[in-house]
């Protein structure tokens, strides 16, 4: 007769079990969220206002790009604004009309993404008005379309207007912990840990970022160049400084985001970043985009514990 012998299950993978399940499945407030929402809206409506006198150069069937020429490669599928505007043409709408209104209506999602009103509709809405201009534009595009784009998408599904929203507000419901909104930081965190991972590899391959080439060429072309920094070739050692101060944030992103005894400088150095890229190249709606996303994911609650807001 064999005897039945129960083992006890491993101490170190219930551990990690439960540790895996209380990262992803606890509740959390979607207050970050909300700040995601309102924040890439401001930043979609002032490009939008930014470009809005050029929209027939950018767009248009006969701007700076022909469509004869952006909407030709073979590999041009997706959905864009010139495909619609071909598609409407024999209905009697212009091509003028129809750049006016794709426009028009993202506009009005920005809007409603907002203020929370309809939210998830107006993510809807702007998200395919956006990748409509994207899909036609993209000669033009650099990295806030890209990073705007995943954002408003992230808006389609992440339950953003669960706080600081108008919806909230007229269903006079309370705001409450939720699976889908850790689910969402969640998301939102590892995303950005791939996204700075990436790019530390990524410039750890080239010399130019060990030997500062890369800060001395990028803030000496005339469309990035905001101040006269031609003193740094007297300094070369501090242009080297710069290059390493950025591999080391990027690439230590993942790393030091994580723990709490770190998440903050790490918060900050990240923020320095993007502001020192918006103040010494111009790039101020990426940076601000970029800055957005890391105060979303990481720094909300960090400045609520503070400020004794809500979280």
């Amino acid at each position: 007769m064999k005897t039945l012998i129960l083992r006890p299950a491993p101490v170190q993978g219930l551990f990690i079990r439960n540790s895996l399940l209380k990262f992803i499945a606890n509740p959390a407030n979607p207050y970050p969220l909300a700040v995601l929402r309102i924040a890439i809206s401001v930043i979609g409506l002032v490009q939008l206002i930014i470009i809005s006198p050029y929209l027939l150069q950018l767009y248009g069937n006969f701007g700076f790009i022909q469509w004869a020429i952006s909407e030709s490669p073979t590999d041009t599928w997706l959905p864009s604004l010139g495909k619609l505007c071909l598609l409407l043409y024999p209905l009697g709408v212009s091509y003028k009309f129809c750049v006016y209104a794709v426009f028009t209506i993202y506009g009005l999602g920005l809007c409603g993404l907002l203020v929370g009103w309809q939210t998830r509709k107006a993510a809807i809405l702007a998200w395919l008005m956006h990748g409509l201009t994207v899909n036609s534009g993209y000669f033009s595009l650099y990295g806030v379309d890209t990073m705007l784009h995943i954002c408003l998408f992230y808006a389609v599904w992440m339950p953003v207007g669960k706080s600081f929203s108008l919806d909230r507000y007229l269903s006079k419901k309370t705001v409450n912990p939720s699976f889908i909104a850790n689910l969402s930081i969640r998301v939102l965190q590892i995303h950005l840990c791939i996204i700075y991972l990436d790019a530390g590899i990524s410039k750890m391959q080239g010399v130019q970022w060990w030997n500062g080439e890369a800060i001395w060429r990028a803030m000496m072309q005339p469309q990035f160049s905001v101040f006269d920094i031609s003193w740094l070739a007297q300094w070369p050692w501090l242009a080297m400084l710069i290059c390493w101060g950025t591999l080391v944030i990027e690439f230590g992103y993942p790393f030091m985001v994580w723990p709490a005894k770190t998440r903050t400088l790490w918060v900050i150095l990240t923020l320095m970043l993007h502001l020192g890229i918006g103040v010494f190249m111009g790039l101020w709606l990426f940076a601000l985009i970029m800055m957005v996303l890391t105060f979303s994911a990481f720094g909300y609650n960090i400045l609520a514990g503070y400020l004794k807001l809500p979280y």
